[in-house]
């Protein structure tokens, strides 16, 4: 299993890299919160359906020792769900 070291982390080399180094930290976040996180820590625009894309790569995310976690909200206007994730360390 390839871990990410805290320089990986402060200086992501890939979207997958700052997609984890933002939901790494315990706070759960919906596709645009991790959206704008990465764009204020690392001056990135990835888009949310690319963001997505990158947690929906559990096999990736195994590898550098993190599974997601996720839950959702049901809008009471709307009816619609709200999905919020996290990432959380194997073992």
């Amino acid at each position: 299993m390839s871990t990410l070291n805290n320089e990986n982390l402060l200086k992501p080399k890939s979207q997958q890299e700052r997609v984890i180094a933002v939901c790494s930290d315990g706070k759960y976040r919906t596709l645009d919160d991790i959206q704008r996180e990465i764009k204020k820590r690392f001056n990135q625009f990835d888009t949310t359906p690319a963001i997505s894309a990158r947690l929906r790569e559990t096999g990736r995310l195994f590898k550098y020792g993190y599974v997601k976690d996720k839950y959702h909200k049901i809008n009471e206007k709307t009816k619609k769900a709200c999905y919020y994730y996290t990432l959380k360390r194997i073992g």
